[in-house]
């Protein structure tokens, strides 16, 4: 799993586009990754709740579904 900034219990925004992070002390974008990050905590809410809708649900991780592979009807070109 990536970590995103945005699910971190650390992180707290202070706009639409940015945020805080509390154990390094810096700004972050609404779309950074720090994958090397020591101190990330996974936490199921968006940091960035507040730009959906007003239901809770809305703010909870939701993970990608992995893509479907190649269908047996088509040919390949490599």
């Amino acid at each position: 799993m990536n970590h995103y900034c945005r699910y971190c219990s650390h992180c707290i925004a202070q706009d639409e586009n940015e945020a805080f992070c509390e154990k390094n002390n810096d700004m972050v974008k609404k779309t950074a990754i720090r994958n090397g990050c020591k101190s990330f905590d996974f936490c199921e809410v968006d940091a960035f709740y507040f730009d959906r809708s007003d239901n809770p649900e809305d703010a909870r991780y939701h993970p990608r579904e992995p893509k479907k592979k190649q269908c047996d009807g088509q040919m390949s070109l490599f």
